[in-house]
């Protein structure tokens, strides 16, 4: 059964970073199979726009917006609490917001912004909302997928400086973050085998999305360059959907990896068991403050 045929009627998705790119695409594909589908979008205008969009080409009334600023883990926080409140039962939570930054800047809470934005609010959001995938995962497989990136392959971590203060770069930034998506991920699904969730990230390629104009001269030049090598929105989101929905073994078992094209992929060397749970600890110090 193909992805677009399976009845997601009486789920409830939810789907960060979802009023461009691979997370409209994927809202769309879930509302359009029935899910209660949450989008969360950074800008009240842009969201509402994306929301109207996803009912349109579904015919699903049941798609909601929440306005959230990733860059702040205090706004995260409150969206948790909005979305706990009204659905108490979600079974699948896509952590896909994230962008990159052409120079290093310090958010007003004292985070490097690609951390924080990238990595920090989404590792947030899934703790805060693990009692609500909880309650899914009495009555089948709850899922949480995570939008990595094969960069992360070229940036290892220096717990020393998570924040990159010394030596910023633009991919380097993105890279990491791209790492610590998978790592948690990885870990995630150690932490939660005593329940029925599946955790998991992929790479979904270089897709002609709204991010490459988003990370400065270094950015552009690269989105120009590899333009005519680009997959479409569609083919970028399509891993996302399999994982987020689909009923094979290998999506069910996804078991904390990695994919690419459906695919179980390679991962770099230094993306160990080790490096995912000391980030894990290193992660939860960083968002104590702010978790009710």
């Amino acid at each position: 059964m193909s992805n677009r045929e399976q009845d997601l009627s009486g789920k409830t998705y939810l789907v960060t970073g979802a009023n461009s790119g691979i997370g409209l695409e994927a809202a769309k594909n879930f509302a359009s199979r029935g899910a209660i589908t949450l989008i969360v979008s950074r800008d009240q205008a842009r969201g509402e726009a994306a929301r109207q969009e996803i009912i349109q080409v579904s015919g699903n009334q049941q798609v909601y917006l929440y306005v959230a600023d990733f860059s702040l883990l205090r706004s995260v926080n409150k969206l948790a609490d909005t979305v706990l409140a009204q659905h108490p039962v979600i079974d699948v939570l896509c952590n896909n917001a994230g962008g990159s930054n052409a120079v290093r800047t310090v958010t007003g809470e004292g985070f490097e912004t690609t951390l924080v934005t990238n990595h920090l609010s989404g590792f947030l959001l899934t703790l805060r909302l693990l009692p609500a995938l909880r309650n899914a995962a009495q009555n089948g497989i709850a899922r949480v997928v995570f939008t990595s990136s094969y960069g992360h392959k070229h940036s290892p971590l220096n717990f020393n400086d998570l924040g990159l203060s010394k030596n910023y770069k633009t991919l380097k930034a993105y890279g990491r973050s791209k790492l610590m998506n998978l790592l948690t991920a990885h870990e995630l699904q150690k932490r939660c085998d005593d329940y029925n969730i599946v955790a998991s990230s992929f790479h979904p390629g270089a897709a002609r999305t709204p991010i490459w104009g988003k990370g400065g001269p270094v950015a552009r030049i690269l989105g120009f360059v590899l333009k005519p090598f680009m997959v479409s929105v569609e083919q970028g989101a399509d891993t996302l959907i399999w994982l987020a929905s689909s009923n094979e073994d290998e999506s069910v078992q996804a078991n904390g990896h990695y994919f690419v094209k459906r695919k179980r992929a390679p991962i770099a060397t230094f993306a160990t068991d080790e490096a995912a749970a000391k980030l894990w600890r290193h992660s939860v110090e960083l968002v104590a403050p702010y978790l009710n």
